[in-house]
């Protein structure tokens, strides 16, 4: 694999509809670790009442960081998800949201990722997952 540049990933984001709807953009990253910051849009909102995140927004910003952290050349061959479990620990608020994927463990065929998802506090985080990859 080829060493990625943050320049290159978010290219690489932005030709995706799906990504360019999160509207997120990759903020760090190495071998093991992607960081991502997605701005709050109106069209995040899953409660009206209370402008917080909907849970499937946060899941889904939460796959993306942790599929470029497995894959960050997604472009040509994506990782596909096939498992995924998300413990949502406190809502998402009106702001940014960042998100961390570590890849835990990454074979031939299979890897695994955790991933935490926070707002203006790291040790309070909004989220965390575990997802895991089929490599192709």
């Amino acid at each position: 694999m080829t060493v990625m540049t943050l320049q290159t990933v978010n290219a690489n984001l932005a030709r995706v509809p799906f990504f360019r709807f999160l509207n997120f953009e990759v903020q760090s990253m190495d071998s093991l670790h992607a960081e991502a910051e997605m701005i709050f849009l109106e069209r995040h909102i899953g409660n009206p009442v209370m402008e917080h995140y909907h849970g499937g927004i946060i899941a889904s910003f939460m796959e993306a960081i942790s599929a470029i952290a497995v894959q960050p050349d997604f472009a040509d061959v994506p990782a596909k998800p096939i498992n995924l479990t998300v413990d949502y620990l406190r809502p998402g608020v009106r702001g940014p949201l960042y998100a961390r994927a570590t890849v835990a463990r990454k074979g031939k065929r299979i890897a695994s990722v955790r991933v935490m998802a926070w707002q203006t506090d790291q040790e309070k985080p909004v989220a965390e997952g575990l997802y895991h990859f089929l490599l192709v």
